[in-house]
C-alpha cells in the first residue's frame, strides 16, 4: 500500500473564469469594451485593455458601466 504524501493542491494552478457581459461604448472616437460581472449583490467591472483604469463596483451593471466611462474619460483627458 502506498501512502499519500503531500497535498496535490499546491501543484495546481488556480484559474478564475468569470461570467459577465461586454458593454461597448466610445469616447472621443475611440471604441472601448467594459467587462461587467455580478459578485453577490454587487456588480463589478473593468475596461478591457486599460489596466490603468481602476475596477468599479455598483448596485447595477449600468451604474458600473457609467462609472467606468467617467473614470476612463478622466484618464484620457489627463
Amino acid at each position: 500500500m502506498g501512502a499519500h504524501k503531500g497535498n496535490n493542491m499546491t501543484n495546481r494552478k488556480k484559474h478564475v473564469q468569470r461570467q459577465g457581459q461586454i458593454y461597448r461604448f466610445s469616447i472621443a472616437g475611440s471604441e472601448y469594451a467594459a467587462f461587467i460581472w455580478q459578485h453577490g449583490k454587487q456588480f463589478c467591472g473593468r475596461i478591457e485593455g486599460n489596466p490603468h483604469v481602476p475596477q468599479c463596483t455598483g448596485r447595477t451593471a449600468l451604474a458600473v458601466r457609467d462609472a467606468l466611462q467617467l473614470r476612463l474619460a478622466a484618464h484620457t483627458t489627463v
